[in-house]
């Protein structure tokens, strides 16, 4: 099951507090948003079709609206004097006649346009969730018909109001709004949550979703919202009355635009097989089908890598064949191999070219000994599509106010997806590399063996810049790598005081955090996999859940509570005393592990040098005694481990 991986979040459960929830989740993305742009900046960018963008179309479409008396000079004619007392769904129901009115007349217009989606209020509709999560309800949606050809368009739009109520499949939306019949800042804050967290949901839901695009409105304050892999984008906002066109232009594009142009993975659909839903991998000429549940996910953040990791099986092209992908025939081959599909940094380096540098710095046995931990590649690429490599969206080429939260810069991603033939970090070391994310999903268990993955961030250690963007999931990270600084520093002497002064410029990550990162592992599995036997009380149960909340979840700049159980001397016994009421000894004893890891930094943190004009590394100072010292109490645990594990909510 998907949330067996230690990197798929268990921290946003659904627990009947939605708007709590969806609050966290909107906090969480604030560094995200990093571009706002004015509203045809956005059109132009996130909801551009040279067809649909043709000034006959809009001036056709806007005389359709005016004679259908949604329009008049002074804007939309349902939208005067909205506001505080009125009820938002009746108010707002004649948004499915307008997208039912620019339906037909865009098609009257230009024959060769086939709309593809439906576009219209949907307060009533229920949603069919692939995943469990907590409900969303938005108010408006543009749904794709499954057969575009099959939607068909009345010669005059409904009378009755337009709206929703069937139930719709989440792998069917095309686009979500929020709306409000007033423009408080509470009103807008609560708009901006549901927007965010039904984007997360939809984002994580599909894995054929690359981005999804929207609208909220606050009476007629209106902005327009791109969430991607690369960033959340929101447009300044405008009012609807006084512009209408640009809902126009927006609604064109989302009822016609083809699904690879609204967001969709189109190198990776979803299909039905034997009534249960799976994706169809396209590499090269090559299909692979999912088997089962992720081996590992990490798309429940929005921003970022989203990898994902299945078992599949090949597809072969066979008119015969009990697998039909967008109408052509196949059958399933027999040969299981591990799949990966990830958004990685335009600039990165893919896996398999990292693998390479890592294994030519080591001698023959070492070399044989870290390939048993590696993926054996079958085949890795770029996704190409149209003769294009995939990339994000590159952000509007101007705008017209400051961006607001710019805390991090705007970076293309690539779609990268590899084939293995599979489902040792003391040799990272010996071979100077350094992970920089061992998180839970990093590290696989297929068919008996532990397998280190991910490796796209690894670096040499003596070529990491103190200018070089944190890595990795915020859960399992090194308490240093999030505080950028060292905690075991020498106090300054007299010959020293002057070099203390540049001690913000001092940090790097390095070895000892990668095993850092493996202790976090444990404690993360302690809070979050509660052994099927013996069956632990509620109340030690609801400790545990309290406890995990000090230590994960949190943003990657971490917190106290993460620190202090590096730098305390007594943080394992802290642990200890709520985790004995749920585990035997034996299983809890790596918790001082923390002790080990206390005395290796105390070890290796003599004061850095400079190496370059940007860099200052630690001295050779480090050596296999942290790695032996964990090997040996994590295989204890591992060899004694009861069979079988629940996780924690369904312990409750």
């Amino acid at each position: 099951m998907a949330s067996s991986s230690p990197r798929k979040s268990d921290y946003y459960p659904y627990d009947g507090r939605q708007s709590q929830t969806r609050s966290r989740i909107k906090r969480d993305n604030t560094d995200n948003l990093i571009e706002l742009c004015s509203p045809k900046a956005f059109l132009k960018t996130y909801a551009s079709n040279k067809q649909l963008r043709s000034k006959d179309l809009r001036n056709v479409v806007m005389n359709a609206l005016k004679e259908g008396e949604f329009l008049d000079d002074n804007g939309w004619i349902s939208l005067r004097n909205m506001g505080k007392g009125q009820n938002e769904n009746e108010t707002l129901a004649f948004l499915g006649q307008v997208a039912e009115t620019i339906t037909r007349a865009a098609t009257q217009h230009d024959e060769t346009l086939k709309p593809q989606a439906v576009a219209c209020p949907s307060p009533t509709a229920t949603y069919q969730h692939s995943k469990l999560g907590y409900g969303f309800f938005p108010d408006w949606t543009a749904v794709f018909n499954v057969l575009s050809s099959s939607i068909h368009v009345d010669a005059k739009p409904s009378t009755v109001s337009a709206s929703r109520k069937t139930p719709v499949k989440t792998l069917d939306i095309a686009s979500i709004a929020e709306f409000k019949l007033e423009d408080t800042t509470e009103k807008i804050i609560d708009n901006e949550e549901k927007m965010v967290g039904a984007a997360k949901q939809l984002l994580e839901n599909d894995p054929c979703r690359e981005r999804i695009l929207g609208f909220t409105m606050e009476k007629k304050r209106t902005r327009f919202w791109d969430f991607s892999r690369c960033a959340i984008t929101v447009s300044e906002p405008f009012d609807l009355n006084g512009k209408p066109e640009l809902l126009v232009d927006f609604l064109l594009f989302v009822i016609f635009a083809k699904k690879h142009e609204i967001g969709f993975d189109p190198t990776m659909p979803n299909i039905s097989v034997g009534g249960e839903d799976c994706s169809c991998y396209e590499i090269g000429n090559s299909f692979f089908l999912t088997v089962g549940s992720p081996l590992s996910e990490a798309a429940y953040d929005m921003v970022g890598r989203a990898t994902r990791v299945w078992v599949v099986v090949g597809l072969f092209p066979d008119r015969n064949g009990d697998i039909d992908v967008g109408g052509r025939r196949f059958r399933r081959g027999v040969t299981r191999r591990v799949l990966k599909d990830v958004w990685l940094y335009d600039k990165a380096h893919c896996e398999r070219e990292i693998q390479s540098s890592i294994l030519e710095k080591l001698d023959v046995k070492q070399e044989t000994k870290l390939e048993e931990y590696f993926l054996t590649f079958i085949m890795e690429e770029v996704i190409i599509y149209e003769g294009e490599p995939k990339r994000t969206l590159k952000k509007p080429s101007r705008t017209e106010v400051q961006p607001t939260m710019m805390s991090r810069t705007h970076m293309l991603r690539k779609h990268v997806r590899s084939v293995v033939n599979e489902e040792c970090l003391d040799l990272f070391r010996i071979a100077g590399f350094i992970h920089r994310d061992l998180s839970g999903g990093n590290t696989l268990f297929f068919e008996g063996r532990g397998i280190i993955s991910d490796i796209e961030y690894s670096k040499r250690y003596n070529e990491v810049s103190s200018h070089d963007p944190k890595t990795g999931a915020p859960d399992f990270m090194a308490g240093e790598y999030q505080a950028n600084r060292f905690f075991f520093l020498p106090s300054p002497t007299d010959t020293t005081e002057e070099l203390f002064k540049l001690q913000r410029q001092w940090f790097a990550p390095h070895f000892v955090h990668d095993v850092e990162s493996v202790y976090w592992q444990y404690l993360w599995f302690l809070h979050n996999r509660i052994p099927k036997t013996p069956e632990p009380s509620q109340s030690a149960l609801e400790k545990v859940k309290r406890q995990a909340g000090r230590y994960f979840g949190h943003s990657i700049d971490g917190n106290q509570d993460r620190f202090e159980v590096i730098r305390n001397e007594t943080s394992y016994i802290l642990l200890r005393g709520v985790l004995e009421s749920v585990y035997c000894p034996l299983i809890i004893q790596p918790l001082d592990l923390s002790i080990t890891l206390r005395e290796e930094y105390r070890v290796v943190s003599p004061l850095p040098m400079k190496t370059s004009d940007d860099a200052w590394r630690l001295g050779d100072v480090f050596n296999g005694d942290v790695y032996e010292k964990f090997l040996g109490k994590l295989q204890a645990v591992l060899d004694a481990y009861p069979d079988g594990y629940i996780t924690l909510d369904a312990a409750r």
